[in-house]
């Protein structure tokens, strides 16, 4: 397992994000994001929504995002 920042993790506070694998990892952050329900993190959702969502976008945040979860310390 693995741990890491909300705002590592380009987000708004400093909540602790953990996860097995990215996949993981991500779905945990989104929900900690949704269910944060402050107007931080609403704006930070909205912003993310907003991004473009196009293949070759997509595939390089999930590049990036892989990367950073590799060089992760385990918990």
């Amino acid at each position: 397992m693995k741990k890491t920042t909300c705002k590592d993790l380009d987000g708004v506070c400093d909540a602790e994000i953990t996860g097995n694998t990215p996949d993981e990892m991500m779905k945990n952050a989104q929900e900690h994001a949704m269910s944060a329900n402050d107007e931080a993190h609403k704006n930070k959702m909205k912003e993310m929504r907003e991004m473009d969502t196009g293949p070759e976008a997509v595939k390089k945040y999930m590049d990036n995002f892989k990367q950073k979860f590799a060089a992760l310390p385990d918990a």
